[in-house]
């Protein structure tokens, strides 16, 4: 049995937790919070079989815990992933991985002196769809990519860790880096951001998010649009020199449709099978047994390359 310990009893950790009993040989065996009281609620609501812990220094004293998923709010994620891998615990980490490039690069150090598993929890790279596109793409079904655009809005702003910057609140962290990821898995790592537009809250922090990232002396551009004030389509296209790729829903991939240059639809695949969460999952028990200490569907250069992208935007902002 592959046992997983979760930090955090946010909606994060329920809907991580839903998704786990539908896998076989995986169980969440005990859950951390900052206060007792909260983790037997949450326990007997989600996981009754599980052990609570009042404190995440807890955790660490666990015997036999394969992976701990943390699901703090962003700005714990640093301080929870170094205190499991100092104490050889493997991590998944949720998004947005850190606060900082700095950051990122600690954790990885600790974790490679000590061969300890360490992932961010970016569930899109994990999902098929995401790689049939990328197999498109890399196979030069639509040729050279040059544009890609995405969108992606909710209605959260009334959630507190949303508007707060001591959280680390804000549609950029909350919600941009899904087309960043997405930007990152087709171009690489060479991206800069050009420009980026907020409106913010009094808090500080962005109600929404419009930027633009380009490939230096190439030209070519992904452009987003974020909000966590209102609902939108949440689709994005890549656009190739010879053809066009459509993604209904770039936070969850849903349907994927291939187009030549004249708009006839080639080829098209829609989501099936387990959710997103469980893929992820499964993606990390497979790494951890193989002996890995990255993920290949995520793999720390991957995570870095968006943390810095994370300080450039956000000192844009």
């Amino acid at each position: 049995m592959f046992k997983i310990g979760i930090i955090g009893c946010g909606t994060m950790a329920a809907r991580m937790i839903e998704s786990i009993k539908d896998l076989d040989d995986i169980e969440v065996v005990a859950v951390a919070s900052r206060e007792k009281a909260r983790a037997n609620k949450f326990v007997k609501q989600n996981c009754p079989d599980a052990k609570p812990l009042g404190s995440y220094e807890q955790m660490t004293r666990q015997k036999d815990i394969d992976l701990v998923y943390i699901a703090t709010p962003n700005t714990f994620h640093y301080e929870n992933a170094v205190m499991c891998v100092k104490n050889h615990m493997n991590v998944l980490v949720e998004k947005p991985f850190v606060m900082s490039r700095e950051e990122a690069d600690s954790i990885f150090t600790e974790a490679k002196n000590r061969g300890v598993f360490v992932c961010e929890a970016m569930w899109t790279s994990f999902t098929p769809l995401h790689k049939k596109m990328i197999n498109w793409i890399e196979s030069g079904k639509i040729g050279a990519v040059r544009y890609i655009q995405s969108n992606l809005g909710y209605n959260v702003e009334n959630v507190q860790r949303i508007t707060d910057p001591t959280l680390g609140g804000g549609a950029h962290l909350d919600l941009g880096v899904y087309p960043t990821n997405l930007a990152v898995s087709i171009y690489g790592e060479n991206l800069e951001p050009v420009s980026v537009f907020a409106h913010k809250y009094s808090t500080g922090v962005e109600k929404d998010v419009s930027t633009v990232l380009e490939i230096p002396h190439d030209g070519a551009l992904a452009v987003s649009f974020v909000t966590v004030a209102s609902f939108t389509d949440k689709d994005g296209s890549v656009i190739g020199e010879n053809g066009y790729i459509k993604i209904k829903n770039i936070n969850d991939y849903e349907k994927i449709e291939l187009y030549d240059t004249q708009g006839k639809l080639i080829d098209s695949a829609e989501r099936e099978g387990i959710n997103s969460y469980a893929v992820e999952i499964l993606a990390c028990v497979d790494a951890i047994k193989k002996g890995l200490i990255q993920c290949p569907e995520m793999p720390w250069h991957k995570t870095a390359t968006i943390a810095t992208l994370n300080d450039k935007i956000r000192r844009m902002i």
